[in-house]
């Protein structure tokens, strides 16, 4: 969540610079798109949540809304791709895709385990718990997002 906020911090620097300031041709309109953006994911990742409770699982996006009880949850499984990792909730309601990028994800499995009956938890599930892979990716990818903010902001503020 770091690396995304102060992306979104430079942005906001950026946009209030080609606002107030003479800006180059078409700047106003690139960083104004750019920073739509960014807040709409700014967004997205600070309202993404799941809960667990005595009662079933709430799952939170950004303006979504999902409550599932326990007895509703027909079958927990699993798909691994490389270091991504998905848990499939599958419902009376349908299915709900969970993957490792929400923080705190061991906590997670480990209690959607413990709060199903076993026959309703798949094998591969069971061995996730012992061994997960680490999915650093999105963070990689969210530090690179925000170094190459951070130098646009410094080459257009003292630079150009």
């Amino acid at each position: 969540m770091i690396p995304v906020t102060i992306s979104f911090v430079s942005l906001a620097v950026l946009l209030l610079r080609a606002w107030l300031f003479p800006a180059l041709p078409g700047e106003r309109g690139v960083v104004t798109a750019i920073f739509i953006l960014v807040a709409y994911l700014v967004l997205e990742v600070y309202s993404r949540r799941v809960s667990l409770g005595s009662h079933g699982i709430k799952i939170s996006k950004l303006m979504r809304h999902r409550e599932l009880g326990w007895d509703e949850i027909t079958h927990l499984g699993s798909l691994v791709m490389a270091t991504k990792v998905y848990l499939l909730l599958t419902t009376t309601k349908g299915f709900y895709i969970l993957s490792n990028n929400y923080e705190r994800f061991p906590d997670l499995l480990g209690n959607l385990v413990t709060y199903l009956d076993p026959e309703r938890v798949g094998g591969e599930v069971n061995s996730l718990i012992d061994k997960q892979p680490q999915n650093s990716q999105p963070v990689r990818s969210a530090w690179l997002m925000t170094v190459v903010t951070m130098a646009i902001m410094v080459l257009r503020l003292f630079i150009f």
